[in-house]
């Protein structure tokens, strides 16, 4: 998949450009969102948890601000919830792949790991998060809840079933 920047198709307002760009989107519903930290992640070593501000363009021009609480993810991916919160998916400590579930003012609701080398993120207009690994890992492109479960998995052990006939 080739990534698009998003400067052709919208602009991050100047009130922010002092803030370092995590990442960008385009959500599924054309709205614009910008992940920003005070400064760049240093080189080597866990991140910390940090606070970030997502700033948000609607395909109309108005401006919304999200404060994010706790962000753990290192080289972070980002995507809205038709809720109004957010995803962030990428390398938690430890260097495992993570998806935090954010609510509408920005606190944590849930988090799962996804696996490794998480490589996109896209939520669908119901909900789910789709989340595509490189090569590294086989599982390729996976559809997820927002609170982590795969569709189809059972929470609990199929019935037994009997394959004896009574007479």
């Amino acid at each position: 998949m080739q990534k698009t920047a998003l400067v052709p198709y919208a602009h991050l307002p100047r009130a922010h450009h002092d803030r370092h760009v995590l990442t960008s989107t385009a959500d599924v519903f054309g709205a614009a969102h910008w992940l920003l930290a005070e400064r760049a992640p240093q080189p080597g070593g866990d991140v910390l948890p940090f606070n970030a501000l997502v700033v948000s363009v609607d395909p109309g021009g108005n401006v919304e601000l999200t404060e994010l609480s706790a962000v753990r993810a290192r080289w972070p991916h980002l995507d809205r919830l038709p809720d109004g919160g957010f995803v962030v998916a990428g390398l938690a400590p430890q260097y495992k792949g993570e998806v935090q579930g954010l609510h509408a003012l920005g606190r944590e609701t849930s988090s799962f790991s996804v696996g490794d080398a998480i490589e996109h993120l896209l939520v669908d207009e119901s909900g789910h998060i789709w989340v595509g690994h490189f090569d590294e890992n086989p599982a390729g492109i996976r559809r997820w809840s927002a609170t982590g479960r795969l569709p189809g998995r059972r929470t609990a052990p199929p019935s037994p079933v009997s394959s004896t006939a009574t007479p």
